[in-house]
């Protein structure tokens, strides 16, 4: 009888264990997927960070979104990476050095590294 009973004890912690874990996870990723999605910047334009940085020809976009984020223009490479790789054109980034600010959103640091904007300025 006591073991009937610690089993079922064990099995509904267990589950509940389960259950909120699934619960932690779902919350976790949302948050994350909120903030690959949402292209804000880290700081406000009054307290921005400058830095150039410099992309080499072969250079990932992980390895960019180290470099910014060893210079606190993003706060996380892994979500800027992501954030670069579900925008529109990041296989067109352009070897060369950028002034970038932490007031900038990704998809603006985008648009530099891919000289969008520069393109019928003659």
């Amino acid at each position: 009888m006591i073991h009937k009973v610690l089993r079922f004890t064990v099995k509904t912690l267990l589950y509940i264990f389960i259950a909120l874990l699934l619960v932690y996870l779902f919350v976790e990723m949302r948050q994350i997927g909120y903030r690959i999605f949402s292209d804000k910047a880290k700081d406000s334009p009054e307290v921005a960070k400058e830095m150039v940085l410099t992309v080499s020809e072969d250079e990932s976009l992980l390895e960019i979104g180290r470099d910014l984020a060893n210079k606190d223009i993003v706060d996380n490479a892994y979500i800027f990476a992501l954030a670069l790789r579900f925008s529109e054109g990041y296989k067109n980034i352009q070897p060369g050095e950028y002034v970038v600010n932490s007031g900038q959103k990704p998809s603006e640091i985008l648009a530099q590294l891919t000289h969008k904007g520069e393109q019928g300025d003659g």
